[in-house]
């Protein structure tokens, strides 16, 4: 859907989890993306690569491989993907440290003219939730599908 740079991922049957891989001077480096219910309709975003001895993802690793902007994309794939095979579903985001969040919340503003087309995303900041505004520095965000695009492509 979105017209951003993006690698092609792969899916698991309960689209939970996605892999793809990032291409760069470092080489070929897996990254998982994966979904955990942490309430009705409430899903926590875990992002990271694939540690290829454990098998288990790294949510701190600083991969460096010159493709940031690709990996972003895909991850905004992924979670369009996801939240229109669980419709109706808000997805949790937080970076394992405050410059992930920070990561993040500048790929939310640089693509925001395509991600506010398509998702209400609302910000934590100082305890308190509010609309995603820029210039604002948060701890984590709240992203869903706006109901009107769901009517605009189901109609």
């Amino acid at each position: 859907m979105f017209n951003l740079d993006s690698y092609d991922f792969s899916v698991n049957p309960t689209f939970f989890d996605y892999e793809f891989e990032s291409v760069g001077p470092k080489g070929v480096i897996r990254k998982v993306a994966r979904f955990s219910l942490i309430r009705h309709s409430l899903y926590n975003f875990g992002f990271g690569d694939l540690d290829p001895l454990t098998g288990e993802i790294s949510d701190t690793v600083v991969s460096n491989n010159n493709d940031g902007d690709k990996v972003l994309g895909t991850v905004a794939q992924i979670i369009y993907y996801f939240t229109g095979v669980y419709q109706g579903s808000a997805v949790f985001i937080q970076g394992s440290s405050t410059a992930r969040t920070r990561r993040y919340q500048m790929g939310i503003a640089k693509y925001w003219e395509i991600i506010g087309s398509v998702f209400e995303i609302v910000g934590l900041t100082n305890g308190k939730w509010d609309v995603f505004k820029y210039g604002v520095n948060y701890e984590a965000f709240i992203g869903r599908r706006k109901a009107s695009f769901f009517m605009s492509i189901s109609g």
